[in-house]
């Protein structure tokens, strides 16, 4: 029993986890357009973002984004062997593919069987990866094989034996040396989920989703969220680069602790950016110009964040003197000639909304985050048509109002009328009008002095919650 039909990709760009090329065959199969770059912009892996250890990985589940493209459903384990076959049987009986999770270190075709190097890369001490389940798709089997679809990193599509599945299919909770692995996502044993589309996208919904990802990343990119949890705290987008230059200043006087946080950051971007990349080629392709052009200038800014993570990989090596100096100035310039390229790119974006966000009837913990957000888009908004300027850049810093301010009296109520719009639209028309008073109440200058400080007010008002001892922005 195999789908004869099922005539997949295996060129697989290597820095593509190994579930999106599935999701995109399942899409497909039902009937909506796909692609990768479009998949992985759905779940925002083109934008920058880390934790205060400097680790760099996706944190989509972070924001407050309903997921636009794709849903899993019913994550399962299943009891058994036999069940799992008894279930990909009839599966396959519907032309549909099979989604199973477990390890690779079982898998004969791929690098990892039964290689000791999987085992150590995990448990040594001071590793930064993640023990994560590994994805194929299985496309049909016999009386003694199954047919798998495994594109990434392995581009296999053949058969293994029904015992290798197995083994596969037990995944990494079965593997006894990796049960003290410290960084670890949830495992499971005979694994398998449902992947459906949010909305079935012919070509003209395709285009529409295409402008809506690049909108939802510029967007993200230039607001640089900072979301706190408890004693941690995540970046995102430009608030990433701003980590990365803090910690250059601060490691300028050799500073050897502050060097693998570094080394971190600057290595893992890039692959942010490669996913941004391919989303911007995917966009120019259907849209056209001036997308095209941005395209070509954004191959520039990758080529230079290259240059930079040579630039520290050389010093280190080579204990180059003054290595840590220069490579502060680069990142620095980069830094601020990549935001002025994102300011002119979202002038230049067609009119589109950004991904639908989590509909909430009550303010949620986060509820900092959003104002901080809420405040930088409408200052954001003032700049663009106000002629203002406000250094965005700063984030909760920008001075807004007041001795060092960028704001006149006028232009102030203009902000405070926008930010009143932003907390209608998230959090329902009360908070809005309480808002509104305000701005007519001529209030002393000092919750305006910046934007931290406006938001800061605003919690403690309307919040019910006042820390703004030892926050920081």
């Amino acid at each position: 029993m195999i789908i004869h039909s099922f005539a997949p990709t295996l060129d697989i760009p290597y820095y593509y986890p190994c579930n999106f090329p599935l999701i995109h065959e399942v899409l497909e199969r039902q009937g909506s357009m796909s692609s990768l770059p479009l998949l992985a912009a759905s779940r925002l892996y083109t934008l920058p973002s880390c934790g205060d250890s400097g680790l760099v990985k996706a944190y989509f589940h972070k924001l407050d984004y309903e997921e636009p493209i794709w849903k899993l459903n019913n994550q399962q384990e299943l009891r058994s062997f036999e069940e799992g076959i008894i279930q990909i049987r009839r599966q396959l009986e519907t032309g549909r593919l099979f989604l199973a999770t477990g390890t690779s270190y079982h898998l004969p075709y791929c690098d990892d069987y039964h290689n000791p190097e999987y085992i150590h890369k995990h448990i040594k001490q001071g590793s930064r990866l993640h023990l994560v389940d590994h994805w194929l798709a299985v496309y049909g089997m016999d009386e003694h094989y199954i047919h798998v679809y495994d594109p990434v990193p392995s581009k296999f599509k053949g058969k293994v034996k029904y015992s290798a599945f197995h083994d596969f299919w037990r995944g990494n909770q079965a593997i006894s040396e990796l049960a003290g692995v410290k960084r670890k996502e949830a495992l499971q044993t005979y694994g398998t989920m449902d992947v459906r589309a949010t909305v079935p996208l012919d070509s003209h919904g395709y285009r529409e989703m295409l402008a809506q990802a690049l909108t939802t990343h510029v967007h993200e990119f230039l607001t640089g969220r900072r979301i706190t949890e408890g004693e941690r705290n995540f970046y995102f987008g430009h608030a990433v680069s701003a980590s990365l230059v803090n910690s250059l200043k601060g490691s300028t006087g050799g500073d050897a602790e502050s060097e693998p946080r570094l080394a971190g950051l600057l290595f893992d971007m890039r692959w942010s950016r490669y996913f941004f990349r391919d989303l911007l080629k995917e966009t120019a392709q259907w849209l056209g110009a001036p997308l095209d052009q941005y395209a070509r200038e954004y191959a520039n800014i990758i080529l230079r964040w290259e240059k930079a993570n040579n630039l520290l990989q050389v010093g280190r090596m080579k204990h180059s003197e003054g290595w840590r100096a220069q490579l502060s100035g680069v990142v620095q310039e980069l830094v601020a000639d990549e935001w002025r390229w994102y300011e002119s790119l979202r002038r230049a974006l067609p009119q589109a909304s950004t991904y639908a966000r989590q509909s909430r009837t009550v303010i949620g913990p986060d509820y900092r985050s959003d104002l901080l957000r809420i405040v930088l888009d409408s200052c954001r908004e003032l700049n663009a048509y106000h002629n203002t300027f406000i250094p965005l850049e700063e984030g909760g810093n920008a001075p807004l109002y007041g001795r060092d301010g960028q704001l006149d009296s006028l232009q102030l109520v203009s902000l405070l009328a926008v930010v009143e719009q932003g907390i209608e639209e998230q959090w329902g028309k009360e908070i809005g009008n309480a808002l509104a008073e305000i701005a007519a109440a001529a209030l002393p200058e000092s919750p305006y002095q910046t934007v931290g400080s406006l938001v800061d007010y605003l919690a403690q008002q309307w919040m019910g919650v006042s820390d703004r001892e030892g926050s920081r922005w």
